[in-house]
């Protein structure tokens, strides 16, 4: 079998071919540099495939898919299972949400793909959760069976944890409209942040987005405060989730942003801030976190749900 797979972000557009088992090395493409998914398909395919015809497709895509659609949450990108399929005359073409290819991909990602965030031991039988900022906040649940549940919790409202982040969480209300977790914890939220913490400082600096951020941090107060801060708040959103799904078989950070942090890290500070769940720290301690730093880890769960539906 050969197929078409894709993870497709707000930003960049990844595919990658399926064949005889084996995921061949990605194709990356900007999402505003096409104006349809199918454009972007058949330039992908043009890179990707000049053996046999691809027989089917399987798209990631960051926004809710429903009854076989699906748009991006944060780009004017369109998506039809029908229209795909008879466009490249597919057998099959299959839209699922990014974080559901994700979470399809945990069981088969390495420990060398992991960076473990404390010591804690996973129970199997336990529910698992995989989530990570981006372009956005995706979030989705691995339940023993297996079954995933895709959700849009990146949209859940922020939860400040002192009076100080109250301060934060207010200027993102003004700036914003709404301080949901995306509006913070992604990498436009960087920018927000960086952006309200000037304002409380009263701090003359220049705007930043979040790679001009992240490249100031050791130099400009503002910006170390700024990621300090997405950091803490993303640990915090994190260990809310977990306790949520009870997640005791492992919280898996993901996302295009925090494994580029992950070397610098201040792992000790994150995870207390992940386990700062009173009544519950002590069931806290027993949930395992990493991240994942598998440069496509939604590619091996798209490989799985292709040939799945396959056979």
């Amino acid at each position: 079998m050969r197929a078409l797979l894709a993870d497709i972000g707000g930003t960049n557009a990844r595919f990658a071919l399926l064949a005889g088992g084996v995921i061949g090395p990605p194709v990356i493409l900007p999402v505003a540099g096409f104006p349809t998914p199918e454009a972007a398909m058949e330039a992908a395919l043009a890179r990707l495939s000049p053996g046999p015809a691809v027989e089917g497709a399987v798209l990631a895509v960051a926004g809710p898919v429903s009854a076989g659609t699906a748009r991006l949450t944060n780009a004017p990108w369109r998506f039809d299972e029908a229209a795909i399929a008879a466009h490249f005359g597919l057998r099959h073409a299959r839209l699922v949400n990014d974080f559901q290819a994700l979470a399809h991909a945990l069981r088969h990602l390495p420990p060398t793909d992991l960076v473990a965030i404390g010591d804690a031991t996973p129970d199997p039988s336990a529910p698992m959760l995989v989530l990570g900022p981006g372009t956005g906040l995706g979030c989705a649940a691995l339940l023993p069976g297996p079954l995933v549940i895709p959700t849009e919790g990146g949209h859940i409202g922020l939860a400040p944890a002192d009076a100080a982040e109250d301060a934060v969480v207010a200027g993102l209300r003004a700036r914003c409209g709404r301080a949901g977790a995306e509006e913070a914890l992604s990498g436009r939220g960087i920018a927000n942040l960086h952006a309200v913490v000037a304002g409380l400082r009263g701090a003359d600096v220049p705007d930043r987005d979040a790679a001009a951020v992240v490249a100031a941090a050791g130099e400009c107060p503002v910006a170390a405060e700024a990621l300090r801060l997405f950091l803490s708040l993303l640990a915090g959103f994190a260990g809310d989730l977990a306790l949520a799904w009870g997640a005791r078989g492992g919280v898996f950070l993901a996302g295009g942003i925090l494994p580029r942090l992950a070397p610098g890290l201040d792992r000790g500070a994150f995870r207390a801030r992940f386990e700062d769940k009173a009544p519950m720290a002590g069931w806290m301690q027993g949930v395992p976190l990493s991240i994942v730093t598998h440069p496509a880890p939604a590619f091996p769960g798209l490989a799985a749900l292709a040939e799945a539906w396959a056979g």
